[in-house]
């Protein structure tokens, strides 16, 4: 028995039955000119199907149930909506069904016209407790399907991060400034810090910093004051300094800090602690003027690595990670990996949607191209991958992994990945 609606919109949508003489419940013969197309919206399932009963040719909508007497259950029997459905199709025919003004439909039963190995693989794939439902599956897949599903995970995932900052662009009445300066904040946050580096940003606004823009101890007192995290005392001489050149330019713009609760230093690394990142993030804002505008004008990938590499904090980080908290010396200037990091969730979604927003395709040919020169992430998605047969071979298909895992593998959406696709049909 068939547990799941969507098997047969699968079923029906990839003609993966028997239609030899094919006849409907009413034993009028049926041939199907055209499957429709398949709404993923509310309504019936397919529109503009047409199908041909007896000498007549029908124009309409075919609406999908595991049992006909699921109509009902749904009410279609009072909603306008269906009427005109001009075939319903079923796995079980258990009910006649009618239109609002009382007229039947026609049902065509697929119970016995569908090969069982393709509900059984669909079984396989829905039932079972592995890392991803496919996996021992995976291997039968050819390299061909496999590419073609993480092309299409990539772009998808791309177009996701470009409406996220679509939506922030808005919300700046078109700066791309400033969507940049805010969205590349985020980015420094690495995801567990990413909400209060987000708000620091849109609380220190760039007219502000580009008044201290040569003050390398103004731009950090003014980062770490929004912060919050000078609001208590020190011993150490420079957070102090910090604190009273702060306190100066709080009283000038009246900004109002967060909260330190905010900030989240348990579970990350020291280098990635958010005081380190704040260093580094001050140090690209006291080095890069107009950041936006140079990064839309790189013509070489490899330059845009320079806008990170050469970045200096202040000399204070090179013996701590906390204020007060004196280390041994070492390099708090941004990592490869970080790097890469900031490339993959700011530049290059920002370079997309640009491309995208005024039509120019070499933004959004630049966009994908980068991600294709970076090298994969290192992560618990993309090791698990690699751990069953499908490995990165760059970011363009760490990115693809990430979305395959998190919005298909997870939901077990296998009818909509093209992998899945590929192991029912076989």
């Amino acid at each position: 028995m068939i547990s799941h609606e969507a098997i047969l919109h699968f079923i029906w949508k990839f003609k993966l039955f028997s239609i030899i003489h094919l006849q409907t419940e009413g034993k009028d013969d049926l041939q199907i000119l055209s499957f429709g197309i398949h709404n993923l919206d509310a309504g019936p399932d397919f529109h503009n199907a047409k199908i041909k009963i007896g000498n007549t040719i029908w124009a309409g909508n075919v609406e999908i149930h595991i049992k006909s007497s699921d109509w009902q259950r749904h009410q279609h029997q009072k909603d306008k909506a269906y009427d005109n459905v001009i075939l319903h199709v079923v796995w079980e025919n258990d009910l006649q069904i009618y239109r609002t003004n009382g007229t039947a439909i026609p049902t065509l039963t697929l119970k016995n016209r569908v090969d069982n190995k393709i509900i059984t693989n669909y079984d396989q794939l829905k039932y079972n407790n592995y890392w991803i439902p496919c996996e021992a599956q995976l291997h039968r897949v050819d390299d061909f399907t496999k590419q073609q599903c993480l092309d299409r995970m990539s772009l998808e995932r791309l177009e996701e991060k470009a409406q996220s900052i679509a939506e922030l662009h808005h919300q700046l009445k078109g700066s791309w400034e400033d969507t940049f300066y805010i969205t590349m904040a985020k980015s420094f946050g690495f995801k567990v810090n990413s909400l209060p580096f987000e708000l620091l940003a849109k609380n220190l606004s760039q007219l502000i910093i580009a008044k201290h823009k040569d003050q390398a101890l103004q731009i950090e007192a003014l980062i770490f004051g929004v912060s919050g995290l000078l609001n208590r005392s020190f011993t150490d001489d420079y957070p102090n300094l910090l604190k009273k050149e702060y306190q100066f330019l709080k009283v000038k713009y009246g900004f109002i800090e967060l909260g330190v609760e905010l900030w989240k230093f348990s579970k990350t690394r020291p280098d990635n602690f958010p005081t380190i990142r704040l260093a580094q993030f001050a140090a690209l804002i006291l080095n890069v003027q107009h950041l936006f505008s140079k990064m839309i004008a790189v013509d070489d990938l490899k330059d845009f690595y320079l806008f990170f590499e050469y970045l200096s904090v202040q000399h204070y980080w090179e013996t701590h990670f906390l204020f007060d908290k004196k280390v041994e010396i070492k390099s708090a200037n941004i990592g490869k990996a970080s790097i890469d990091s900031l490339l993959i969730n700011a530049v290059v979604p920002l370079l997309f949607f640009y491309g995208k927003q005024i039509g120019n395709s070499f933004y959004v040919d630049q966009a994908v191209k980068l991600l294709e020169f970076i090298k994969p992430e290192q992560n618990l998605i993309t090791k698990g991958f690699e751990a069953r047969g499908l490995k990165a071979k760059q970011a363009f298909d760490s990115q693809a992994l990430i979305q395959l895992k998190k919005c298909y593998c997870n939901d077990k959406k296998c009818l909509n990945c093209g992998i899945g696709l590929k192991i029912l049909r076989t």
